[in-house]
């Protein structure tokens, strides 16, 4: 009796830490990624906020080889205030999506590296508020595409749940942006622009994360 104990419980240990990054798996998942900027001075103070919740659908078509879609928001604040006026608010929502691949590393059991690239698309629209100035923008909407690489650690808990965290990026964007504003005399202008740049981000360098629920 102990002995067939021994081995249930040998199996199912063995069916928990089994690699959870098969082919044929499938894998839902959230990811949070925050970050909270504040800098101040002799009477000013800004503070910048951002929010990004990701929602996901990946799969392995082949061992330590998965292709996903994910859908993303983004809520950004930006607060200035200074003794010497009441203040500017801007707030930015954006919302996007991205085709991905990782490749996965093995390290030590559960715990497993990866590497990747992606291709996404977002829209965002952002309001801004300028008090005792000359200019008050109404209306900021971009359109962004990227192509990037990135890499981080993943550690598959169970057959069933894993953590990801992502380390290192670097981005190829294009954006085009429009922008309307009226100025104190109600004189309203319109302006477009476009950028092409190359951004990377350090090692830790945000808080982001992803729960996958695997089956």
């Amino acid at each position: 009796m102990k002995k067939q104990l021994l081995t249930l419980v040998a199996v199912w240990a063995i069916a928990m830490t089994a690699n959870a990054q098969t082919k044929g798996t499938n894998a839902l998942s959230f990811g949070v990624n925050s970050n909270t900027n504040k800098l101040s001075g002799n009477n000013y103070e800004n503070k910048v906020k951002s929010n990004t919740f990701t929602l996901g659908y990946g799969y392995f078509f082949k061992d330590n080889n998965k292709i996903g879609l994910d859908l993303t928001y983004g809520l950004s604040k930006n607060t200035y205030s200074s003794g010497n006026t009441n203040g500017n608010n801007q707030e930015q929502k954006s919302y996007g999506g991205n085709l991905s691949y990782q490749h996965y590393f093995p390290l030590v059991k559960t715990l497993y590296a990866y590497a990747g690239g992606k291709a996404g698309y977002a829209y965002s629209k952002n309001n801004t508020s300028f008090n005792n100035t000359n200019s008050q923008v109404l209306d900021y909407t971009s359109n962004q595409y990227a192509v990037g690489a990135y890499g981080g650690i993943t550690w598959f808990v169970s057959k069933r749940f894993a953590f990801e965290t992502s380390l290192l990026s670097a981005d190829i964007i294009y954006t085009k942006t429009e922008q309307n504003e009226v100025n104190a005399n109600n004189f309203f202008t319109k302006s477009e622009s476009t950028s092409f740049n190359l951004s990377s981000q350090g090692f830790i360098n945000n808080l982001g994360f992803k729960i996958y629920i695997l089956f």
